[in-house]
Parts: C-alpha cells; sequence; structure tokens
C-alpha cells in the first residue's frame, strides 16, 4: 500500500469550516503568509527572564539590546542614505533625460504629422472650393471713390501762385 504525492509536504488542514443553512460548507484555509508567521513563533519559545539564571539572562538581553540596535541603525541607515541621495542610482539624472528627449521628440512627431494631416484637409478644401466658386473677373458694383489734391507751388520771386486741383469721384449702383 504505496501513497503517491510529495514527501515532506502536510496535507493542508483547513482553518474553520463554515455551515450554511442551506446545508452547504465552506472550508477556509490559511495563506502562506499565516503559514510562515507560525513557523517562526514555533521556532523561538517565549522566554521568561525571570526564570532564567545570570549567564542566560545576560545572554538573552545582550542578544535582545544587539538586535533591537541593529533594527535602529538598518532604519536610520536607510532614511540618512535617502537623504543624501545614496540610494538613488548614479546615472539616474541621464537616464531621465533620456525618456524625456525621448517623449519630447514622439510628441513632435505626432504633432507634425497632425499638422501635415490638418495641411493636406485645408488644401483638399481650398482646392475644392475653387474648383466649386467661379472666377470673378468683374469689379465690384459700387466702389466709392473721393481723392482730394493740394497743390501749392511758391517761386522765390514770386508769392502768390498757387495751384488747387479738387477731385470728388462716386459712383452708385443703378
Amino acid at each position: 500500500n504505496v501513497e503517491l504525492g510529495v514527501i515532506g509536504k502536510k496535507k493542508k488542514v483547513p482553518r474553520r469550516v463554515i455551515h450554511f443553512a442551506s446545508g452547504e460548507t465552506m472550508e477556509e484555509y490559511s495563506t502562506d503568509e499565516e503559514e510562515d508567521e507560525q513557523e517562526k513563533k514555533d521556532l523561538l519559545p517565549p522566554v521568561d527572564p525571570t526564570t532564567l539564571t545570570w549567564g542566560p539572562y545576560l545572554w538573552f538581553h545582550m542578544l535582545r539590546v544587539a538586535t533591537s540596535t541593529l533594527s535602529v541603525c538598518d532604519f536610520l541607515g536607510e532614511k540618512i542614505a535617502s537623504v543624501l541621495g545614496i540610494s538613488t542610482p548614479k546615472y539616474q539624472y541621464a537616464i531621465d533625460e533620456y525618456y524625456r528627449m525621448k517623449k519630447e521628440e514622439e510628441e513632435e512627431e505626432q504633432e507634425n504629422k497632425l499638422s501635415e494631416e490638418a495641411e493636406r484637409q485645408h488644401q483638399e478644401q481650398q482646392n475644392k472650393a475653387q474648383a466649386e466658386a467661379p472666377v470673378q473677373t468683374d469689379q465690384p458694383e459700387s466702389t466709392t471713390c473721393t481723392s482730394f489734391v493740394n497743390l501749392n507751388f511758391e517761386n522765390e520771386g514770386d508769392s502768390h501762385s498757387v495751384v488747387e486741383n479738387k477731385q470728388d469721384v462716386v459712383s452708385f449702383p443703378l
């Protein structure tokens, strides 16, 4: 009698079973993260320092101080590195500039395509309008022209010769 399956892998046991009024049941399993937390808790059992002798008591507090100090140093090191900019890539400015230029080129290319398309459509509309509209060779029917010319000539010897020219042309539609 041989059972097939992965050796060393335990069968998942439902965390709880929910029974519904309709008679259906649903099994709720724990996630992998919850299982990992359970294993970590199982590795280090809780210790009551008041029951320890001097040697294990000092060792317990030394480990506790060392781990908390290491955690604080790790946290502060990350914060100081981010403030000083040490955690950013060395050539990030070049990468950002490359992507900015690439984006500008794409926008310019898109704008050129749109302007060429708009220009082409405008040209087609103009050609269509010129083909449909008759060519006008006549002058407009109603034209109003008013001009006034005043010429004054003075000779060095004569001080009274004046020439005036007035022209008033007005045409009205008939």
